[in-house]
C-alpha cells in the first residue's frame, strides 16, 4: 500500500525551498562564528579545565565546522550546480544525508555531556534524576541511530513520507531530552545554593544559562518538527535543523564560559598586582567549575577567602592562614 502523501499548507516555491536553505546557511554561518569565538575564549580563560571538557569542546568545534561545510555544499549543489533544474530539488543530495548524521552525533554528544553533569550532581544529592536523564538520553541515542540508518535509504524528499513518523520522533525526542536535562540541572543547582551570596550568584547565572539554552534548542527543534508536519514539501524544516545543530554547540560552550574563571586563567586579563598576595594564593587552588556538586567544605573555604583582620590592618598574614 502506497504511503498517504503529506498535506502541505503551501505550494513549493523558490522562496520556501532554495530561499529557506540559503537563509539557514547564513544563520548557521553566523552561529558558527559565535561558536568559534566562544571556543577561543574557553581555551584562553580555562587552561586548567578538565581533559574531558577540553577534548569535548575541540570535538564539537570540529564537528560543527564539518556540518557547516556540508550545509554550504548542499546549498551550492541546489542553487548553483543545479541552477534551473527544478526536478533536482526532489533529490536528497549526499551532503544533506551526511549533515543529518553529523547533526545526530552533535546532539547526542551535547546531551551526553549534560547528562554526565546531572549524574554527578544527582550522585551528590542522592537523587534518581540522574538515572532518568541517562535513560532518556539512551532512548534518544537509539532513535537517532535508527533515523540515521533510514535516512541513507531514501533518495528523494517524497520518499521521506515512508519514515515521516521517524523524522517526527527524532525532533520530538530531542525536544523532550532538552526539557528533562534543563529541569534536572536547575533542580540540582538550586539545591546546591547555600548561605554564601557570591556562590549563589554564580549558581543563579548557571541556572539562567541552562534554562535559556534548553528553551532555545527546544523551541528550534519544535519549530523544525512542526515545519515538517505542516510544510513537508518545502525546505523550511531543513533550514531550522541547520540552526538547531549550531545552537546545541554554542549553548554548551557558552555554558562552560559562564562559570567563574580561575585566577590563573585570568592572569593575562587582570594584572597580577591587582589582587593581594593572600587572595591570589587562595584563588590558585580553587576549581573553576560550578558544574560539580557543592563540596562539604565549601562554606569554610569561602569563609577562608575573606582576608583576616591582620591583613586588612596592613599586617602580614600568619603562617596558619596559608596552611589552609
Amino acid at each position: 500500500m502506497a504511503p498517504i502523501p503529506l498535506l502541505s499548507l503551501t505550494n513549493r516555491t523558490l522562496d520556501n525551498t532554495l530561499g529557506a536553505i540559503i537563509l539557514g546557511m547564513v544563520g548557521s554561518s553566523m552561529l558558527f562564528g559565535i561558536t568559534t569565538l566562544q571556543t577561543y575564549w574557553y581555551y584562553h580563560c580555562y587552561p586548567n579545565d578538565s581533559t574531558l571538557h577540553k577534548c569535548s569542546v575541540a570535538l564539537l568545534w570540529i564537528l560543527d565546522a564539518l556540518h557547516l561545510t556540508l550545509v554550504i555544499h548542499a546549498v551550492y549543489t541546489y542553487s548553483v550546480a543545479g541552477f534551473g533544474n527544478a526536478l533536482g530539488l526532489e533529490d536528497i543530495t549526499w551532503s544533506i544525508k551526511l549533515q543529518a548524521s553529523i547533526n545526530i552525533v552533535i546532539v547526542l554528544l551535547v546531551h551526553s555531556l549534560y547528562a554526565t553533569r546531572v549524574w554527578l550532581l544527582g550522585g551528590y544529592h542522592q537523587g534518581v534524576l540522574g538515572y532518568i536523564v541517562a535513560s532518556v538520553v539512551a532512548g534518544g541515542f537509539v532513535i537517532g541511530v535508527v533515523f540515521s540508518c533510514f535516512c541513507w535509504k531514501v533518495q528523494t524528499y517524497a520518499e521521506l513520507e515512508r519514515i515521516a513518523w521517524l523524522v517526527e520522533a527524532a525532533f520530538g525526542t530531542s525536544t523532550a531530552i532538552d526539557f528533562v536535562i534543563a529541569a534536572a540541572m536547575c533542580y540540582y543547582l538550586r539545591k546546591s545554593k547555600g548561605g554564601i551570596s557570591r556562590l549563589n550568584s554564580r549558581i543563579s547565572t548557571i541556572i539562567q544559562y541552562t534554562l535559556s539554552s534548553g528553551i532555545l534548542t527546544s523551541a528550534c527543534s519544535l519549530a523544525a518538527m512542526f515545519s515538517y508536519i505542516l510544510l513537508p514539501n518545502t525546505f523550511a524544516f531543513l533550514a531550522l535543523e541547520f540552526l538547531a545543530t549550531k545552537l546545541y554547540v554554542v549553548s554548551f560552550i557558552s555554558m562552560l564560559n559562564a562559570r567563574e574563571r580561575s585566577r590563573l586563567g585570568l592572569s593575562t586579563l587582570e594584572g597580577s598586582g591587582s589582587e593581594p598576595s593572600w587572595r591570589r594564593h587562595l584563588m590558585a587552588h580553587t576549581t573553576s567549575s560550578f558544574w560539580s556538586p557543592r563540596p562539604v567544605s565549601m562554606v569554610s573555604f569561602d569563609a577562608a577567602r575573606s582576608p583576616p583582620e591582620s591583613v586588612t590592618k596592613g599586617n602580614p598574614p600568619t603562617p596558619t592562614y596559608y596552611a589552609q
